[in-house]
């Protein structure tokens, strides 16, 4: 569907997904919804079972999302910035759960 875009972004990158909606049930008007967050994770389990797992900061509310990549609501993966997570540590790893324990502005995307 993207090529190379749905593969270029680690655990720590900031990426932005846009989302296909409709406004109803039935409806034929289409919308759209950029999400934004901070990858903590990646699940690979073949090529229809590809997610993500992305994690943001909205109104003081920390909100952590699944998506998945091969889905016919996706319409874009967008790098933001990579190796996004600023701390005393650099972090190596493959899935960033301890992102859970730092302060919530660690996480915050912003443009």
């Amino acid at each position: 569907m993207f090529g190379e875009a749905a593969n270029d972004y680690a655990a720590g990158d900031a990426i932005e997904i846009v989302l296909t909606t409709h406004f109803s049930a039935g409806s034929l008007r289409e919308g759209e919804q950029k999400v934004r967050g901070v990858v903590l994770g990646r699940v690979n389990k073949g090529f229809g079972g590809t997610s993500v797992l992305i994690r943001d900061v909205i109104n003081g509310t920390v909100v952590e999302r699944q998506l998945p990549l091969h889905s016919p609501t996706v319409k874009s993966v967008k790098v933001l910035q990579k190796n996004f997570i600023r701390t005393k540590k650099k972090y190596r790893r493959a899935k960033l759960f301890h992102l859970r324990d730092l302060p919530d502005n660690v996480c915050r995307v912003t443009t």
